[in-house]
């Protein structure tokens, strides 16, 4: 039979009634186990998981008291304070549950009633004055990833941020607003660091747009005065912007992916400086890579990425190929001739010729003309939408030399980004945004680096923890009186 040893271990005496809480639950557990009856398991994992967060907040506790300053002066960015006589009560939230710390506050030396900083803050990095970087971590990937009344759920039944909803989406849009200030200074930096896969033979560059709800304010009606409405606004859907660039092999596999996703009011701008300082970064230190731009064959799409690669040697400016193929399919539908036989065949010469197109657009302009024929019969939707996108674009659609050469030929990775960044996150159903409240592009810079390639998220959340830590040093006490006007006279 196996026996346990009792080994002596040394607790710090804060922590020693946290520690005795576990032990006694574990040995009470199994001594109701051994006996006559059954245990509830259940309950037993959930009573353990309550000792084990006491005790981490506990312990947060201690490391936090340990970075309170014992110095009587400090210096913070070039200014010094000075050590108030009493400490001060705050509540941290952590992880797990709240933390109670008592504080020293320092204030602006020389200065009467000057502002006043709180080192212990400074050096652990606490967010927006009350929150511990796990928490406020967790906080931002809850709420890139879903609406706060789901994460606080999600977050209840795995006993973690146990905290109001307010909180969650306050937090996330903190976290994300701090991002979104950061970005321009880091994410050439992160490009410059990250682990480029030495497979890589191609990049691609695509852009999209996606619609989202957004609340705006209009001028009040005479309804909005007689029922007492302050601030009207009306729902209205705006196209916010979503790109991506890939690395892809030599095969055309993509292997890593970077994306992005910005509001409407600005948007434009946003992305295209972001997508121009990575693909300047990436083809700095890989200019052997072959670029492919992808875009869905509208004007605006395609100027943003025609300036992206300005000063970069493109081997392929594409439409994509499957928006093509979308076109392709309601013109033969339209003209009532069968689709999936047709399509299968075109989508094959495609991939295979370069002027396919060409001898396309000439099938479809012979089914235009019966209609042409007859001025009482209108043109079918689809066939004159075709004819006009092949018409405007049917250079960009020289498929089959990029496709031999192991080159992308579809934007399914830009694609993919709109719906996953915009669309599962922001297209909730109710879901309405305010812009000018920074919320959706703080989500939207969150989301897009949770579904970048995977080690985007640690590299930019280290550069977001660590902008809240400030250095803070010791000074010894002054060995001269100082004056309202912040002279010192000797003593």
């Amino acid at each position: 039979m196996h026996h346990t040893v009792p080994v002596p271990v040394i607790v710090p005496s804060d922590l020693a009634p946290f520690v005795e809480r576990v032990i006694d639950h574990l040995r009470g557990f199994h001594e109701a186990a051994g006996g006559m009856g059954e245990p509830d398991f259940g309950e037993g994992e959930k009573e353990l998981m309550r000792c084990i967060a006491a005790l981490e907040s506990a312990s947060i506790g201690s490391m936090l008291r340990a970075l309170d300053p014992s110095a009587p002066r400090v210096e913070v960015g070039g200014v010094v304070y000075q050590r108030l006589n009493q400490k001060a009560e705050s509540t941290y939230c952590a992880l797990r549950g709240e933390v109670i710390v008592n504080r020293h506050l320092y204030r602006q030396e020389g200065v009467r009633n000057g502002p006043t900083v709180v080192p212990l803050d400074l050096r652990a990095g606490i967010v927006d004055a009350r929150y511990t970087p796990a928490a406020a971590l967790a906080f931002a990937r809850m709420a890139q990833a879903m609406p706060s009344r789901e994460a606080e759920a999600t977050c209840e039944s795995l006993h973690v941020l146990p905290y109001s909803r307010s909180e969650h989406f306050r937090l996330g849009v903190e976290m994300g607003s701090r991002w979104d200030e950061l970005r321009d200074e880091v994410e050439a930096n992160l490009v410059a660091q990250m682990h480029l896969d030495p497979t890589a033979a191609a990049i691609s560059v695509a852009v999209d747009r996606v619609s989202m709800a957004m609340a705006e304010p209009r001028p009040p009606t005479a309804e909005d005065v007689e029922k007492g409405v302050k601030n009207p606004i009306s729902v209205e859907m705006r196209m916010a912007y979503s790109a991506v660039w890939t690395l892809y092999d030599t095969e055309g596999r993509p292997l890593q992916a970077v994306r992005y996703a910005h509001v409407p009011t600005g948007g434009v701008e946003d992305m295209e400086k972001c997508l121009s300082r990575d693909l300047d970064a990436v083809l700095e230190r890989k200019p052997h890579l072959r670029v492919v731009t992808l875009a869905d064959g509208a004007p605006e799409m395609q100027g943003i990425l025609d300036r992206v690669v300005a000063g970069h040697k493109a081997d392929a400016q594409l439409v994509d190929f499957w928006h093509t193929a979308e076109h392709l399919g309601e013109a033969i539908a339209g003209a009532g001739r069968y689709k999936d036989d047709l399509l299968a065949d075109w989508k094959v010469d495609l991939l295979e010729r370069d002027d396919a197109i060409l001898d396309i657009f000439e099938v479809l302009r012979g089914w235009s003309k019966q209609y042409m024929a007859m001025p009482t019969e209108a043109m079918p939707k689809g066939l004159y939408d075709a004819l006009t996108y092949l018409d405007n674009n049917n250079e960009r659609m020289r498929y089959a030399s990029v496709h031999k050469a192991g080159l992308p030929v579809g934007s399914g990775t830009v694609e993919a980004t709109g719906k996953t960044i915009v669309e599962v996150r922001m297209k909730r159903s109710g879901a309405r945004w305010v812009e000018r409240d920074g919320g959706p592009q703080a989500l939207l810079g969150l989301r897009a680096l949770a579904t970048s390639e995977p080690k985007r998220w640690s590299a930019a959340a280290t550069h977001i923890l660590g902008s809240y830590v400030h250095s803070v040093s010791m000074l010894p006490a002054r060995t001269g009186r100082v004056t309202r006007r912040g002279s010192e006279a000797a003593t």
